[in-house]
């Protein structure tokens, strides 16, 4: 039987988008595939190979290392082709040294894959450059937690005494020690650090201090393994460079559009459906009411998508006055071949101002929660006024909100596009236990609305508003949160 053979690949920091072409050709080909613990599920999805976990935690080993190094001997020398699937880059603190020697040893050929490393790329995402003319032209990486009886340990003065930015790995259980270590050496402790939590996973955070504080922050914050610290003053730059997260509350079904909008503006969205659309049956005289009505009003292009579904609701608006709330919602309207008007202001008053002199009556095909007030300032001009109730507003039950809910303290901004998603949000985190931390997060952060019943339902639920735009659309509020983020 031929001889395998083994490739020590580097999966990267995190983000499956950041492994190598290499790295995914060869998880493809693979007969076995050996993989870490410190790896995004998402990297394996689709491959075929048998999966082994190898993955180590501190104190808290699948197998040894020992172990591994035979099981890769044994699975190629049965003839397979085997990737060990390692965090980071193979040969930085990954042990992959030791693998190709046990390799070596027994006569398998092997080939190293290198990997993206956590130490450049974690500080990076977290608008951290390592190096920056004027501030580091260096920089040092060691391990925070080094293997008990070397005989050569690190000499923390030493490394206080060098220039530029220190990264330490794998250093979140001894963080104090190694920060008191770099100021007892001469380290300032008034010295920039950051911690970068899970770097290049969707759940990232980063906290910043002083060398002399960045311990106590970090425990008080409860930031976890895997975490990395960098001291120096490029640590400064994140508050620049720094990707703002944001919070994506609306539908699944939007959720894709919303995010790669977001990315557009510059942001990191973080998809968290806080409602679901459920429709509701239509009324039996629905065609009678059409035909009441001189206009006929939607307020979303979920609205329009559902009521156009019967091609008898579309015939009897061709020859209707149609009033879209919203961009989206008249390409909905578009879409079908059916032209809209919209008022330039989203409210009763604009709307007020497009139908003078051009309707009498009007009627909204929309969510059944949908704003009174819309209805009640045009009863008040004298419009008589018909609602249908297309669909209503559920709690989502989505998972992706709850671990919103459980990380809110690394989100930089939250995203109301209606009350129902300000409702539901905090609904959902009382349910949890964590209505509090929350409401400290949402304090903390900037909380952004669309329209004013949803900045009434937040102020309501005594969440401050910090930033509305003008123009009640998810793209307006994305340029205006650009521009304040200038």
């Amino acid at each position: 039987m031929a001889c395998g053979k083994v490739y020590l690949v580097g999966a990267g920091p995190g983000d499956p988008e950041l492994m190598t072409l290499k790295a995914k050709r060869l998880l493809g080909e693979a007969d076995v595939v050996l993989f870490d613990r410190l790896l995004d599920p998402r990297m394996l999805d689709g491959v075929r190979a048998e999966l082994i976990d190898v993955g180590k935690n501190a104190g808290r080993h699948k197998l040894s290392q020992e172990g591994i190094n035979q099981l890769l001997i044994e699975k190629a020398k049965a003839g397979y082709i085997v990737v060990r699937l390692k965090g980071g880059d193979p040969y930085l603190f990954g042990r992959g040294g030791e693998e190709a020697l046990a390799l070596q040893e027994k006569g398998i050929p092997f080939e190293v894959v290198p990997g993206v490393t956590s130490s450049i790329a974690a500080p990076a995402l977290a608008g951290i450059p390592v190096t920056h003319r004027g501030m580091a032209s260096s920089l040092t990486i060691v391990t925070g937690h080094e293997e008990p009886g070397k005989e050569a340990p690190l000499d923390w003065s030493a490394i206080a005494a060098l220039g530029g930015t220190l990264v330490v790995l794998m250093g979140i259980s001894r963080l104090e020690q190694n920060a008191s270590a770099l100021i007892d050496a001469g380290k300032p402790p008034n010295t920039p650090a950051a911690m970068v939590e899970k770097g290049g996973w969707p759940e990232q955070r980063m906290i910043s201090a002083t060398l002399g504080d960045i311990a106590r922050k970090a425990k008080e914050e409860g930031i976890e393994s895997p975490a990395i610290l960098v001291v120096g003053e490029v640590v400064s730059l994140a508050q620049k460079l720094a990707k703002k997260k944001i919070a994506i509350l609306r539908p699944a079904a939007q959720q894709n559009e919303s995010a790669a909008l977001a990315e557009r503006y510059g942001f990191s969205p973080i998809s968290a459906p806080a409602i679901v659309l459920a429709e509701k049956p239509l009324p039996e005289d629905l065609l009678e009411r059409l035909g009441r009505a001189e206009c006929v009003a939607f307020t979303s292009a979920n609205g329009v998508n559902m009521a156009l579904k019967r091609p008898d609701i579309r015939q009897a608006l061709v020859e209707k006055m149609l009033v879209a709330i919203g961009p989206k919602t008249a390409q909905a309207l578009s879409v079908q071949g059916l032209a809209s008007m919209m008022p330039e202001e989203y409210s009763s008053k604009g709307m007020e101002k497009l139908l003078r002199n051009r309707c009498r009556s009007i009627l909204f095909l929309r969510s059944s929660q949908g704003s009174k007030y819309l209805s009640e300032g045009l009863r008040e001009a004298g419009l008589l006024v018909d609602d249908i109730p297309l669909y209503e507003v559920a709690p989502s039950g989505d998972p992706m909100l709850d671990e919103l809910i459980k990380r809110a303290r690394s989100v930089d901004i939250f995203a109301f596009t209606s009350s129902s998603t300000a409702r539901f949000l905090i609904e959902r985190a009382a349910a949890m236990g964590l209505e509090e931390e929350l409401r400290r997060a949402l304090a903390a952060g900037t909380v952004a609305a669309i329209g004013k019943p949803t900045r009434e339902e937040l102020s309501r639920l005594g969440v401050n508003v910090d930033v509305m735009p003008e123009v009640f659309t998810f793209e307006s509020m994305l340029a205006l949160l650009r521009e304040l983020a200038r």
